[in-house]
C-alpha cells in the first residue's frame, strides 16, 4: 500500500523590516509554523488553509508577508504567492488576484497544469 505524497509546498519568503517587534501574539502560532516549510495533498487543501478564518484573520498588510508555493517533488519550481485579506496576489505571469477561494484554486491549479505538462 502507497502513502498519498504531498503536492504543494507553503513557506514565508520574506517579511516586512522590524517584523519580530510587530507580532500580535495570537498570530505567533501561525507564523512560527509557517516559518517551516507546510505541505499540503491537493491544491484545495492549500486554498482552503489560505482562506481559513485563522490565515484571514492577521493583518497582512501590517506583517506584509509574501509566502512561496511550489512542488512537493521539486522545490525549485515555485510561484509567490502576497496575502491582502481576502484578496492573494499570485505572483505569475500576470500578477493575478484571486478573490476567493474558486478563484485561487483555478489560477493554482492551472499553474501546475503548466509547470508539470
Amino acid at each position: 500500500m502507497s502513502e498519498a505524497i504531498p503536492q504543494l509546498t507553503l513557506v514565508i519568503k520574506s517579511k516586512v523590516e522590524g517584523f519580530s517587534e510587530i507580532v500580535v501574539e495570537e498570530d505567533n502560532n501561525l507564523i512560527q509554523t509557517l516559518s517551516m516549510l507546510c505541505s499540503f495533498y491537493t491544491v484545495d487543501d492549500l486554498c482552503s488553509f489560505l482562506y481559513s478564518d485563522k490565515f484571514q484573520s492577521m493583518d497582512h498588510k501590517l506583517y506584509d508577508l509574501i509566502f512561496e508555493m511550489g512542488l512537493y517533488s521539486d522545490h525549485q519550481i515555485t510561484l509567490d504567492i502576497i496575502p491582502r485579506g481576502k484578496k492573494m496576489i499570485v505572483c505569475d505571469a500576470k500578477n493575478t488576484t484571486c478573490e476567493s477561494h474558486q478563484s485561487l484554486k483555478l489560477i493554482i491549479s492551472n499553474w501546475l497544469v503548466e509547470v508539470t505538462s
